[in-house]
């Protein structure tokens, strides 16, 4: 106990407060989508704490007895909250105590009077409180409403569950298309400025399931829910315009030339990228033979020092992709989400062996690649 008290502080001291908190939250926001009964379990364990030492230790027998149990309660609730984690042994060991209570009262021969029913009393209601709680809050968490809620939550640090409540959400297949896109309607609606993470996460899940009702929501929010303008959305975008691509194939080729064409009619540099880079995705002949006219374009941006990380790494997947691509699918599984930092996990392989490079910067020759990609996608039809 003395050595997690140090840590924490020590955690709390060492970084300003803003930063401790973000940290914490992150690592809670993993427990509660793994555990999500764990927050109801600790409320009823502080109850039933409470409970057992008004009954077993009145204060009227001493002070004292307030101080022995009321201090290390108040660290114990300090360190179970922050972070949410080291509540887990804690309730564990309680669950475990809890039946064995109850079984010794009934195995050893005690009085039967008032006192003693009790702490039986207590114990029983807590144990089947915490087992309903259990079952209660774990068929919630699987509702499709609760996982699509859950998607905004997550860190970007922790794509393993993203992309697991991701998963879980996209084999259900088309039933979850409609309060998919509702939800991402309802943002667009509610808030002036929406949240990158779910806003990407339930992208990608339209994107895994497929359809032309998934299709048509992200045709929907890049015709006119994007404007291309402000920087605190520019992942999210440059993320549903691939996520769109990759969905709609061939079919968002003429959507992607618009955008492309309005880019260049309003000077837009970030908005001509990502309609490029999208353009890539589509696995379409002529908007791959688009991409390749506009390699200096993109190449010059590449070594632009006002270009940013994640656009410069989007930029180099692309045209390795087109460099080295020796299959369709290898314009599709370049990682260039990878540093958008939305939580979702990037193919580091492709299957035609591609080790994906975020700053490769090789030379192209676009005529040659017009002939190559040709050759491939023709083969593929």
């Amino acid at each position: 106990m003395k050595q997690i008290s140090l840590l924490t502080l020590a955690l709390f001291l060492a970084l300003p407060q803003r930063a401790a908190e973000a940290c914490m939250n992150c690592v809670n926001s993993v427990t509660e989508v793994k555990l999500p009964f764990l927050n109801s379990l600790l409320l009823v364990f502080t109850g039933w704490l409470a409970l057992t030492l008004i009954f077993s230790r009145p204060l009227s027998k001493g002070t004292r007895r307030f101080y022995y149990f009321g201090i290390p309660c108040l660290i114990l609730g300090v360190l179970v909250v922050v972070p949410l984690g080291l509540g887990v042994p804690i309730i564990l060991c309680w669950i475990i105590y809890l039946p064995y209570q109850i079984l010794r009262f009934f195995s050893t021969r005690q009085e039967r009077i008032f006192k003693n029913f009790i702490p039986l009393s207590v114990n029983l209601i807590a144990l089947l409180l915490s087992l309903t709680l259990i079952f209660v809050t774990t068929a919630r968490a699987n509702t499709t409403p609760e996982l699509i809620k859950s998607l905004g939550g997550i860190s970007p640090f922790y794509p393993a569950t993203v992309h697991q409540q991701i998963t879980r959400l996209s084999q259900r297949g088309p039933e979850v298309v409609a309060p998919l896109s509702d939800t991402l309607a309802a943002n667009f609606e509610r808030f002036e400025e929406v949240s990158a993470y779910p806003t990407a996460r339930m992208a990608y899940c339209l994107r895994e399931i497929g359809g032309p009702q998934a299709e048509a929501t992200l045709q929907d929010i890049l015709e006119h829910r994007m404007k291309f303008k402000d920087s605190s959305s520019a992942k999210w975008e440059a993320a549903v315009c691939c996520l769109y691509a990759e969905c709609a194939g061939d079919r968002a080729v003429p959507v992607l030339t618009d955008l492309l064409n309005q880019a260049e009619r309003d000077q837009n540099h970030f908005q001509k990228q990502v309609a490029l880079i999208s353009l890539a995705r589509t696995r379409d002949q002529a908007a791959i033979e688009t991409v390749l006219n506009h390699v200096p374009f993109l190449q010059k941006d590449l070594q632009a020092d006002l270009t940013s990380r994640w656009s410069a790494a989007m930029i180099s997947l692309t045209l390795q992709a087109l460099a080295e691509g020796q299959a369709s699918q290898d314009l599709i599984q370049s990682p260039v989400y990878h540093r958008l930092m939305l939580g979702l996990r990037p193919e580091l392989k492709s299957e035609s062996g591609i080790v994906w490079n975020q700053q490769w910067d090789g030379d192209l020759d676009p005529e040659a690649l017009k002939t190559h990609w040709s050759a491939i996608l023709n083969r593929t039809e």
